[in-house]
């Protein structure tokens, strides 16, 4: 199950960077820039990597806990 939380999370995190430059692309046009479109686009963005990054650390303590499979000594 750890598997899907972590390509989930790592599909968040590419779609979260293709919004990031999204929202670069609409400050780069120098003669009419859109600030206010911009601003929606990252933070959607920045909410999606967050989301993102967040399932990776997820899976990723799932799978040392999974590993951790030495026995307890009292």
């Amino acid at each position: 199950m750890f598997w899907i939380r972590e390509i989930a999370g790592w599909a968040l995190v590419i779609f979260a960077l293709v919004l990031i430059q999204m929202g670069l692309g609409y400050l780069s046009h120098l003669e009419r820039p859109k600030v206010v479109e911009a601003g929606v686009v990252m933070l959607g963005a920045l909410g999606l990597l967050r989301a993102g990054v967040f399932l990776i650390r997820i899976s990723t303590a799932a799978r040392i806990c999974r590993s951790d499979d030495r026995p307890q000594q009292s």
